[in-house]
């Protein structure tokens, strides 16, 4: 059956005082007492190959060799004694330290030392003198065994020191063979970076002189391309102008020729029509002067009557008619038919594209077309095409003449040529390819 807690009742505090208490009891009685410093260690030095070499290492700046090697500092002297009395002269081993006490137990008194009897003094002995000789023999040949062990030792110490010397010069070599071949490889690599340096500087400068090169190359064939362009263009425009000129020229001096020659026709039929005035008027003035009244009479009765006044028909009409068509009409010289033939094809060929494979071949096909103008230049007709050809090309060639007399409408015709209209009004026009090249 459990019971109840409660806090309020006195035994719940009491209880925990009380084991405070002894829990507090306990921590004071079972704490340990302070252990004694700790004593300082004898070192203990070791003896290594780079202590032998600074202890054997000389100097280089000594004035002379030295027989002994290099002390730094003073051992004790020890008291030599003869091999016999140093084995019965042995120091005693340190005896123990003092127990310390620890927090286990105290520490137990030294017991006190016990008193010894002293020993009863031993009656001098007789000299012994082989004993003596024996003993001189001995420290003769441990005197001897002991320069001989010196001598080992500094022979030693010798040999050490050259081997020390030898190694030291060895490594100064190494070192300094090392330190020159270093020098060396980085030579070697600068002069290698120099070197390449200098043959990317060539590279690029080889590159960029042929890139200008190749710019000025390009530059001058441009600029003479350009220049005989130029040159092409300005001879064109030169032979279209002096073209233009020469016929502006020629149309000038045939419409000075026909305006001259129109002058003179005006002329001579005005002096023909004053010429006949006054032959007219003579006449006139000699009948009026001649005029008899009775004359005329007489005349009138003596002539017989005529059949016809005049011509009959439906209406009557008075202009006159121009002519029939199996009449004369004015006909065109063989220069002036050349001229006006010459002006027309000019004309007819400006207007003309010619293909381009036509342009190109050696033989191209040539297209007649039958032009019908009027008296102002414009068609009559559409133009018509008076030739064929088996050739590929015929077909383009005809197409574009037949197109370029059509744009061509209307042609420019000078007025000298009006009167000859009959001889002119229908031509037949060869398109040659070559012609128009």
């Amino acid at each position: 059956m459990a019971l109840p807690f409660n806090r309020h009742e006195p035994g719940f505090w009491l209880s925990g005082i009380a084991h405070v208490a002894l829990l507090g009891a306990g921590i004071m009685a079972f704490t340990a007492e302070r252990l004694p410093d700790p004593e300082e260690g004898i070192p203990v030095e070791i003896l290594t190959d780079n202590s032998v070499n600074e202890i054997t290492k000389g100097e280089t700046n000594a004035e002379k060799p030295q027989d002994k090697p290099r002390v730094d500092r003073q051992a004790e002297v020890a008291e030599e004694r003869d091999p016999g009395e140093a084995a019965s002269d042995i120091p005693a081993p340190p005896t123990r330290p003092v127990e310390m006490k620890t927090a286990e137990r105290e520490i137990e008194p030294a017991p006190a030392p016990e008193e010894t009897a002293e020993p009863a003094p031993v009656p001098p002995s007789r000299p012994d003198f082989a004993a003596a000789e024996a003993e001189a023999k001995a420290e003769a040949a441990a005197q001897a065994a002991a320069a001989a062990k010196a001598a080992a030792a500094r022979e030693a110490i010798a040999r050490a020191e050259a081997k020390a010397e030898a190694k030291a010069k060895a490594d100064a070599a190494a070192k300094a063979e090392a330190v020159k071949l270093a020098q060396l490889a980085e030579a070697q690599e600068k002069a290698a970076e120099e070197r390449e340096r200098k043959q990317a500087e060539a590279k690029a400068q080889a590159a960029a002189k042929a890139r200008a090169e190749a710019a000025a190359k390009k530059a001058k064939e441009d600029a003479q391309a350009k220049a005989a362009l130029e040159r092409k263009i300005a001879e064109a425009e030169a032979a279209a102008k002096a073209k233009a000129e020469a016929t502006a020229k020629a149309r000038a001096e045939a419409a000075a020729k026909a305006a001259e020659q129109r002058r003179k026709v005006a002329e001579a039929r005005a002096a023909k029509a004053k010429a006949e005035a006054e032959a007219r008027a003579r006449r006139q003035a000699e009948a009026a002067d001649r005029f008899n009244p009775g004359d005329i009479s007489r005349v009138l009765q003596s002539r017989a009557p005529s059949q016809s006044s005049g011509s009959t028909g439906r209406e009557v009409q008075r202009t006159a008619s121009l002519g029939a068509s199996a009449g004369n009409a004015p006909k065109l010289n063989p220069s002036q038919r050349a001229q006006i033939v010459g002006l027309i094809r000019d004309q007819l060929m400006n207007c003309w594209q010619v293909p381009i494979a036509a342009e190109t071949a050696a033989k191209p096909p040539v297209a007649q077309v039958r032009v019908g103008l009027r008296e102002d230049g414009s068609l009559i007709a559409e133009p018509a095409l008076m030739n064929n050809s088996g050739d590929p090309l015929f077909r383009p060639v005809a197409d574009s003449a037949l197109r370029a007399a059509r744009r061509c409408a209307p042609l420019r015709i000078p007025a000298q040529f009006a009167p000859f209209y009959n001889d002119w009004k229908h031509l037949v026009v060869d398109f040659d390819p070559r012609a128009r090249g």
